[in-house]
């Protein structure tokens, strides 16, 4: 930040060099005033030319009512002379240009102008001087006022005027530029010279900037001294949370990581518990039948003892009691295989969360060992499950992380994909694929393992949030948000495969999981054996 400054600062005080505040309010000051000048010239010409005008029309009409009564007479008398020497008398007159005299019956004395000059010319009557007749109109006198005098005299008053305004406008500028530049661009110039200080930020100057200065000037120095101290210390900060922030996001993620896997743990701890209850549920069944036969074996060794002891056996009775007995023996070796059974199947999916040891193992067999311990809890729903496997392939993998996500599927198909409903089939498939790597090479083998349901969808909006961790729309309810999450660490993690989603809003939601087929050492070796022999 402070290397940008100190590049742009020198071009800003160069660019205000060439459009600088003093010269910029100069130059509207004066340009105002000049054009405040050029309107009071304007008005001034105006009020002297009518002034002027004015004067020259009463000068002319003084000195014609005084030569008017000689002019009547030598027209009077047709006195050509008199006449001339009058119009002559006349345009002696410094605002006087020309002047004629026009008479009905003997005709004009004197220069008459053009058509168009003689619409602008004084004209006076000239009446007969006789006291016998009426005084009849004998001639008119036209005087034309000369413009060019009166304009001279305009420009000589006007230019003396114009010429003290702009020794004044020049005064004024030289007066305002030099009081302009102490009160302002003097502390403006300091304070750029305060902000082109180089790592200005880093190491800010310790004295004050205009010390003393109470006016606005001065508050703007102090403010921008306040602005710099504070960006400083801002600077200092981060340059100390940066020096520390990678150490503490190591610090952080380690511990968000034990987080996680605690919660995980606890997860896995509940699923187990889960199926604890529903194992032991399941088996209360079949070791009642077993406990009864028992007993009712028990009850016919009794009967037969006590017909020994008063030696009243019969054939008919022996043989019923032992093929009541066999019958009984029947029951409890059915019920106590299935007991077997239940337990085998949660003793090695409890084993296989437990250990995280990569074993050969059938993945389908996995599948149905999952779903055994899983039975007990879907008996009590109303929700069918369907099964599609055709994946019949042994692989050497973690069978213990295949078992998980086949929970967590099918727990969060029944809690989250019907609600509102009493309905619904969950469907389970797997299925072998080949498919040629892009580098080329021998197929390679994945498992296709998919679990689809027919309910309420997931919205477009969540659809890229159900793998992040946390991500639950049953929080509060139930809901930890971790199992999804669970699921993407296990199939990309443990089982180095890959998993997604599809989803359409009312028509259920379908999980997909590709994981590559790595055969036991066991099976590669009798395959190389055979090659071999061939």
């Amino acid at each position: 930040m402070s290397a940008s400054t100190s590049t742009s600062l020198p071009f800003a005080a160069s660019e205000m060099g060439r459009n600088s505040l003093s010269r910029t309010f100069i130059v509207y000051t004066l340009g105002l005033f000049a054009v405040l000048g050029v309107i009071f010239i304007g008005i001034l010409t105006k009020i002297t030319w009518d002034s002027s005008h004015a004067r020259a029309i009463r000068v002319t009409e003084a000195f014609f009512q005084a030569t008017k009564r000689p002019f009547e007479r030598a027209i009077w008398t047709v006195n050509a002379d008199a006449t001339l020497q009058l119009i002559r008398g006349l345009e002696s007159l410094e605002v006087v240009e020309t002047v004629w005299v026009e008479t009905p019956d003997t005709g004009n004395f004197g220069n008459p102008p053009s058509e168009d000059r003689r619409r602008s010319a004084l004209s006076y009557t000239l009446n007969s001087p006789s006291t016998i007749l009426h005084k009849d109109m004998i001639g008119q006198v036209f005087i034309l006022i000369d413009r060019n005098s009166i304009s001279y005299e305009i420009v000589s008053t006007v230019g003396f005027i114009v010429t003290a305004i702009i020794v004044y406008l020049l005064l004024l500028a030289f007066v305002i530029r030099g009081i302009f530049h102490r009160l302002i661009g003097l502390p403006l110039s300091e304070i750029v010279a305060y902000l082109s200080t180089p790592r200005l930020i880093e190491d800010p100057p310790t004295q004050p900037l205009m010390p003393g200065r109470a006016d606005e000037i001065g508050i703007l120095a102090s403010s921008l001294q306040s602005m710099v101290q504070r960006r400083h210390l801002d600077l200092q900060k981060i340059q100390e949370y940066q020096t520390n922030l990678e150490e503490l996001v190591t610090h952080r993620t380690e511990q968000l990581k034990l987080v996680q896997e605690e919660l995980i743990q606890a997860d896995n701890l509940a699923a187990l518990g889960s199926l604890v209850a529903g194992v032991s549920h399941e088996l209360n069944t079949p070791l009642g039948n077993a406990f009864m036969a028992a007993t009712t074996i028990k009850d016919s060794a009794t009967h037969l003892d006590h017909e020994l002891e008063k030696q009243t056996l019969s054939k008919e009775v022996l043989e019923e009691e032992v093929s009541r007995i066999s019958d009984t023996a029947s029951i409890i070796e059915k019920t106590l295989a299935r007991a077997r059974e239940l337990v085998g199947n949660f003793r090695q999916v409890a084993v296989d969360r437990q250990s995280e040891k990569m074993r050969a193992f059938n993945f389908d067999h996995i599948i149905r060992e999952t779903l055994a311990t899983l039975q007990p809890t879907l008996q009590k729903t109303p929700y069918k499950l369907e099964l599609e496997l055709d994946a019949d392939q042994v692989i050497d993998s973690y069978p213990g992380a295949v078992s998980q996500l086949v929970s967590n599927f099918v727990e969060n198909a029944v809690k989250h994909a019907y609600e509102g409903r009493d309905y619904g089939t969950i469907r389970l498939s797997s299925r072998i694929e080949e498919r040629e790597p892009a580098g080329g090479g021998a197929a390679e083998k994945h498992i296709v393992f998919k679990c689809r349901d027919d309910g309420v969808g997931i919205p477009e909006k969540n659809l890229k949030k159900v793998f992040e961790p946390f991500f639950t729309t049953k929080f509060g309810k139930g809901g930890s948000g971790l199992g999804m999450a669970i699921c993407y660490q296990l199939a990309t993690e443990a089982l180095n495969g890959m998993i997604s989603v599809s989803s359409k809003v009312g028509h259920g939601t379908e999980f997909t999981i590709e994981i590559p087929v790595t055969e036991p050492e066991n099976k590669k070796a009798q395959k190389t054996t055979r090659k071999k022999v061939h």
